[in-house]
């Protein structure tokens, strides 16, 4: 009897950190929600005509690297924060409604603070697509009518990784300076 409460005491904390890093279920025409923590996605009713596995899950790191000649470079700096980098596998390709997905990419907005730029990288399995967010928005939406074929992961067709990086906007005005660009406040343009 003790070895199985000293094995329970053993799994026990793993398999917690485990169910905040993933979330797997299977959604179908009335819709649901998946969410972990930093991510919330909502399949709304109507968007599929069939039950559909769906699995979201926290990776360490994103699966291609991000262009490194994007507009907006703050991939390349040394001191930027990884907020956070996730997985949405589906066994749909595409949907009757868009999906909706919430990601948390700052904290909470302080007037006078310091100014943070943050950006949400998409990978559809082809390449990324990069949004830029306000440091007073301390979410991001998105909305998807279909996912990436191969983007998917364990078996799932189809998907799309998220990567959330923020940094201070000095970091980045003294990072583009350095390489010689001139800083837009939005953007590093070369010259």
């Amino acid at each position: 009897m003790l070895r199985y409460l000293w094995l329970l005491c053993f799994l026990l904390p793993w398999g917690l950190g485990q169910a905040a890093r993933v979330a797997e279920q299977r959604l179908g025409p009335e819709g649901g929600t998946l969410q972990i923590p930093g991510i919330r996605v909502l399949v709304p009713p109507g968007a599929l005509l069939t039950s559909v596995r769906f699995r979201l899950e926290r990776l360490q790191a994103v699966p291609t690297s991000p262009p490194q000649n994007e507009v907006f470079f703050i991939q390349t700096l040394p001191d930027r924060e990884v907020v956070g980098i996730y997985r949405l596998s589906s066994g749909a390709t595409s949907f009757l409604k868009p999906i909706e997905i919430e990601l948390r990419v700052n904290p909470p907005y302080r007037p006078g603070g310091r100014v943070i730029k943050s950006v949400v990288y998409a990978w559809n399995g082809r390449g990324y697509v990069s949004f830029q967010v306000p440091s007073s928005r301390e979410t991001f939406h998105l909305s998807r009518l279909e996912l990436g074929v191969g983007a998917g992961a364990g078996g799932y067709p189809a998907g799309l990784v998220l990567a959330v990086i923020r940094a201070p906007e000095e970091n980045l005005r003294q990072e583009c300076q350095a390489q010689g660009g001139r800083w837009t406040g939005a953007s590093c343009e070369r010259r």
